[in-house]
């Protein structure tokens, strides 16, 4: 069976400022992992603790979790082809700039609003992820990050709350103040949306054309994602996802424009950019290395770096289209569009969709904003898909408690059942 011991080290410096409308504090911490593992025949075993440095006693408690495990489902053998990354990734600069708090609470200052209860918080982010392997090979990999959050709540009203937010690489990418200003007039642009909200009529229940914009379409293809789980692909592949031929997805985790940027998977494998969707047809999913094999592919996918590995994506990516947003909404007769949402779930059947607000469409022209309780579309058949934008939008989240991802989305046109 495929074997490899390995000791994996997981890094994270954090400078924290958070200012609401009642506080203001700062804050800086750093949390350190050491794990040793081993890997035998597709599955991990892991010993691991947090803030220490003793290799070896990990290594004792290691050898006495293996003799009580069961070993009999791992059966990757020794030849199945897997290749193990060594070598470096450094993404952005841990720049010194113009103190964060000073910043924030200038932005705060020229853009809060009496009606609006607010908060902001900016993290400073360095992690290192390390994996050395008992042969002498390395995989190195730096992040320097800014994550930024904004929360507007217009007061006096129940529904009244906003959130945006935006991770990007420091040095890189805008600067946090710049980042800052946008989520700003964003959140602001959103709570004046939804202190006007209405609820829809009962009529407008049922089958509808539903813009999925902004946050709302990278989200709708996050769940897309969570079907295409490697212990699901000998089911799934080959399967028509969407009723068109011109949606294709991609994971592309090697793409150094994107903070989720990453060269090896928390199994240690080289990651390569991953087709999952082509012609509207499943053909990839995302795969481990006992995954990968089970389904005769490739793997490079795996998060959970102490334990839990699950396949996923990493910077999923999906193909624009040639639809302008205007015209998305020109030829919509009937149905809504959705900016932001609250929750998105993979359900039995179908993806929820429950937005934070939705605007009314008729005939083209945007209408009032209305609560919609939720959305639902379909994926026992092929999910109808009636336009793809050419815009593009990218919203992050956390797949595990050391891994980002990211979706990236152009604004999709879906026929979805509409629950007022």
């Amino acid at each position: 069976m495929i074997e490899r011991r390995d000791t994996a080290t997981f890094l994270k410096r954090v400078e924290e400022v958070a200012v609401s409308s009642s506080s203001t504090s700062r804050r800086s911490y750093e949390v350190s992992i050491l794990g040793v593992r081993q890997l035998l025949g597709g599955c991990w075993f892991v010993s691991s603790c947090l803030g220490c440095s003793d290799s070896a006693k990990l290594s004792s408690e290691l050898e006495a979790i293996i003799k009580t495990s069961d070993t009999e489902r791992c059966r990757v053998p020794e030849d199945f082809e897997v290749e193990f990354y060594s070598g470096r990734l450094s993404l952005g600069s841990w720049t010194e700039e113009r103190d964060i708090l000073d910043a924030v609470l200038s932005l705060i200052k020229e853009c809060a609003a009496p009606e609006y209860d607010y908060s902001v918080v900016v993290r400073k982010v360095r992690t290192t992820r390390v994996i050395k392997a008992d042969d002498g090979s390395e995989s190195f990999e730096e992040k320097n990050l800014a994550e930024v959050d904004v929360n507007l709540r217009t007061k006096n009203r129940v529904l009244g709350s906003i959130r945006s937010s935006r991770t990007v690489s420091l040095g890189l990418d805008k600067s946090i103040e710049r980042v800052l200003e946008e989520l700003i007039r964003t959140a602001r642009s959103d709570a004046k949306a939804l202190a006007t909200i209405r609820r829809p009529e009962l009529s407008e229940a049922g089958r509808a054309e539903v813009i999925l914009t902004r946050e709302a379409a990278p989200r709708f293809f996050h769940e897309i994602s969570n079907l295409l789980s490697g212990s699901r692909s000998t089911r799934i592949v080959g399967r028509r996802l969407f009723d068109v031929s011109n949606v294709r997805i991609a994971d592309s985790p090697g793409d150094l424009r994107r903070p989720t940027a990453r060269f090896f998977d928390d199994e240690g494998v080289t990651t390569k950019k991953r087709w999952l969707v082509e012609g509207g047809l499943i053909i990839d999913a995302h795969h481990s290395i006992i995954t990968a094999f089970e389904a005769s592919s490739t793997p490079g996918s795996a998060h959970g770096l102490f334990g839990g590995v699950e396949p996923f994506h990493t910077s999923l990516v999906v193909e624009r289209g040639d639809w302008k947003d205007g015209e998305l909404f020109e030829e919509t007769k009937r149905g809504f569009i959705v900016y932001s949402v609250a929750l998105t779930s993979l359900e039995e059947g179908f993806i929820r969709i429950v937005p934070q607000y939705a605007s009314r469409l008729v005939r083209g022209d945007i209408g009032e904003v209305v609560h919609i309780r939720s959305i639902r579309v379909p994926i026992t058949k092929p999910i109808k898909i009636l336009g793809i934008g050419q815009s593009s939008y990218t919203v992050f989240s956390s797949k595990t408690e050391l891994s980002l991802v990211s979706e990236t989305s152009p604004p999709v046109k879906v026929e979805a059942y509409v629950e007022v």
